[in-house]
């Protein structure tokens, strides 16, 4: 994670943080700074030109979008580094990143929930730990992808088992790793370390691992930036208790996501 990025998630933690902070510690990385006033303007924030400096960019869309946006392009580019040759598709895994993104906001905006910023950040990074994976293990995650191609891979399981067998973890072990590491606010590490098994949350921040479980299975029955295909994403019977929303409309939503998504990419001049 880069520096700046490292040091505006602690500012949002620290109670004693000015607006004046913030601006100082993103405009140390001029290339950031001038990405997120172009996305703080964009017509998907609502700045629609108004936005000058970082200090009113704080002021109208509030720390925590800040932070989205600064975590979002900082994740981008991440994904986007230049790598070696591998089968690791960064294209759809960096779609489907965004869309599980997105899908969370939703639910979570039908929810009306107070943890819509950090849903919208553990779907971002919920999949984090298959890009350490191609970074670290790339040897591993090539045999990982070649063998979920050859194998019937039909749940979710299956494929943590066969990660396990070939990379000696999971890519969720990694990720709740590298939450810790970077020192993720907890909803958000609970989004990650859980968008497989969020019943076994207990607490507030079961409606954060249960959003970004939802989002994650729309956007996989959407088949959108779909990694290791025939596996069976259903939502947790549980998780549908919790949502309560009607089965008819689970359709429309997944629709909802796949347009914003193509909007996102292009608004946010990120593709």
């Amino acid at each position: 994670m880069p520096h700046v990025t490292v040091q505006v998630i602690r500012l949002v933690d620290n109670p004693k943080a000015s607006t004046r902070d913030f601006e100082r510690v993103i405009v140390q990385d001029a290339a950031l700074a001038s990405k997120v006033l172009r996305m703080a303007n964009s017509a998907y924030y609502g700045g629609n030109g108004r936005i000058t400096t970082i200090s009113r960019a704080i002021a109208m869309l509030g720390i925590n979008t800040i932070r989205t946006i600064v975590m979002s392009l900082s994740f981008h580019a991440m994904v986007h580094a230049r790598q070696r040759r591998s089968r690791f598709n960064r294209q759809e895994y960096w779609r489907h990143s965004l869309a599980t993104a997105i899908a969370g906001r939703v639910l979570a905006r039908l929810k009306r929930s107070k943890w819509d910023e950090e849903i919208f950040l553990a779907g971002l990074l919920h999949d984090i730990g298959k890009l350490i994976a191609d970074q670290f293990l790339p040897e591993e995650m090539d045999v990982f992808i070649a063998r979920s191609a050859e194998m019937t891979l039909g749940t979710v399981e299956d494929l943590l088992n066969l990660e396990t067998k070939t990379l000696g973890t999971t890519h969720v072990e990694l990720g709740e790793y590298a939450a810790q590491k970077w020192n993720l606010p907890e909803a958000i590490r609970v989004g990650i370390a859980y968008h497989h098994h969020p019943d076994r949350v207990k607490g507030e921040h079961y409606e954060v691992a249960a959003l970004v479980h939802a989002a994650n299975c729309l956007v996989n029955q959407a088949e959108i930036g779909v990694l290791v295909p025939g596996i069976q994403h259903e939502i947790e019977p549980g998780v549908k208790e919790f949502l309560a929303i009607p089965e008819e409309q689970y359709e429309p939503i997944r629709l909802v996501v796949a347009k914003e998504v193509i909007e996102a990419q292009s608004t946010f001049g990120i593709t």
